[in-house]
């Protein structure tokens, strides 16, 4: 059924796949491919050498058009009224949201603008009555995100374009200029992972474990991306076997996804960028869980085994937060001869030094063990510059 379902739906292939996304480059020869050097295939099987784990958090969706927490907020403040106002007038010729619903949302903007609450996930833990509201919103605001976000070069494009600034700017031009922050890494780390791929069927293979991903996000963009990139890249692959090398990838999110990809459920995913509607909206907001609310779940264990058992972490636009860093029991669970790497963006050289202190102490080391112990946690580096300088 998932073989039929994928060959019905499928969209037309590029004809001219971007060939910067394989490892695969022209010979003088037209349409004739050849092997890149081999320093490239010894640096991606050092690589894979050491199981590595990702974990990511808010920030690691930024360079995509996704907001960072404290983007959120302001888009909750600023922007929602006006977006839901305009989601209400197209939903009307089928009375789908109520003028109810539109009040509640405008209530829930007033009351989250004034309550000096640096977080929405907080917000609800102390509002335990607005929380349903709040899920909806969140998954709103996703969707919204979805519909916005761009990758690969556009993606770049899309950052340049927010940066520049705009005459007799409002207020919601003003928090739509803190999209695209960051520079685009899934296209790097999909680089690294199909280095020394040649062959026309030469699917990376995940099936080792070596790579691994826990995020903090509700989003899809990183499936997405995976999923488009591999089907584009091996176009005489079958579906099914994209799909199947897919899942053999770990992608574990910490407090739920906003629903899964249709590759991922060909029974109850949804499409990447669908047509929001308010059984969509009801459906998905259930899916989410918040900080305060997911204290132990089957991906949190698995999560937290996954970093006991790794020899580098890698902390991708993750704020280590208390509440975040307890619940996978970070640090103690990190191996003492782990790599540990981190970016720190807006945090003082002072904050990272307790970050980098706190994850050394909190290790639990075996008695009499003085090996090295590599952390670095780096303040002007954003995702791409830490794998650049970090991933070997």
């Amino acid at each position: 059924m998932q073989n039929d379902y994928l060959l019905r739906n499928r969209p037309q292939r590029n004809p001219k796949p971007d060939i910067l996304a394989t490892d695969a480059v022209l010979s003088p020869v037209e349409g004739e491919h050849r092997r890149r050097p081999e320093r490239s295939r010894g640096r991606a099987q050092r690589m894979k050498d050491k199981k590595t784990v990702f974990v990511l958090g808010a920030g690691a969706s930024c360079p995509y058009g996704y907001p960072s927490g404290a983007q959120l907020g302001k888009q909750i403040c600023v922007c929602l009224n006006k977006e839901y106002l305009d989601y209400f007038k197209a939903q009307q010729p089928s009375a789908t949201v109520t003028e109810d619903r539109r009040k509640q949302i405008n209530n829930f903007i007033d009351i989250f603008s004034e309550s000096s609450t640096e977080s929405i996930d907080l917000f609800m833990a102390r509002n335990p009555h607005l929380a349903p509201l709040g899920k909806y919103i969140i998954a709103f605001e996703t969707f919204g995100a979805e519909h916005r976000s761009r990758f690969r070069e556009q993606a770049r494009l899309a950052k340049e374009r927010c940066s520049q600034p705009q005459p007799n700017s409002t207020m919601v031009d003003f928090v739509k200029r803190g999209y695209f922050q960051g520079d685009e890494w899934y296209f790097y780390l999909f680089k690294r992972l199909t280095e020394g791929l040649v062959g026309k069927d030469a699917l990376p293979d995940f099936s080792t474990g070596e790579f691994a991903f826990i995020t903090f996000n509700y989003d899809r963009s990183l499936e997405y991306f995976l999923y488009e990139s591999l089907r584009n890249s091996f176009t005489e692959v079958s579906e099914d076997r994209i799909v199947q090398t897919l899942k053999k990838l770990k992608i574990l999110h910490v407090y739920g996804q906003i629903a899964p990809l249709k590759w991922q459920d060909c029974n109850e995913g949804v499409d990447y960028r669908p047509q929001i509607s308010e059984a969509l909206l009801q459906k998905t907001a259930a899916n989410i869980k918040t900080i305060y609310e997911q204290k132990e779940s089957p991906d949190i264990n698995e999560a937290i085994k996954l970093l006991s058992q790794a020899e580098q972490i890698f902390f991708l636009g993750f704020g280590f937060a208390e509440e975040n860093m307890k619940v996978l029991r970070l640090p103690e669970v990190i191996p003492p001869p782990c790599m540990v790497y981190g970016t720190a963006f807006n945090l003082l050289k002072e904050e990272v030094e307790r970050v980098e202190s706190a994850i050394k102490s909190g290790r639990k080391k075996p008695v009499g063990y003085y090996g090295p112990e590599l952390i670095k946690i780096e303040s002007d580096f954003d995702c791409l510059m830490l794998l650049r300088k970090y991933l070997n």
